[in-house]
């Protein structure tokens, strides 16, 4: 056996992707409970794997008060980023 060998430490396991918020916690975010269909939760589950919950938080709050799904996407880039 050669001793010489470095032993490569155990690392933790990295997820190779970033987990879905749950349907209750982005309800959670409006102020009106049935504000949001199970279509728009739908939709803001599948946008929650690419952005964190401040963002998600900001465009459920800007949809509340009218804004399209979209437009408060771009206007929260731009305030908040990822």
């Amino acid at each position: 056996m050669a001793y010489n060998k470095l032993v490569k430490k155990e690392m933790p396991i990295k997820l190779t992707r970033k987990s879905m918020l749950s349907a209750l916690i982005i309800r959670s975010y409006a102020k009106d409970k049935n504000f949001l269909s199970d279509a728009m939760v739908q939709k803001l589950r599948e946008h929650s794997k690419h952005h964190t919950a401040k963002h998600m938080r900001s465009m459920v709050g800007k949809m509340e008060r009218g804004m399209s799904f979209s437009k408060a996407h771009q206007e929260t880039m731009k305030k908040y980023g990822k």
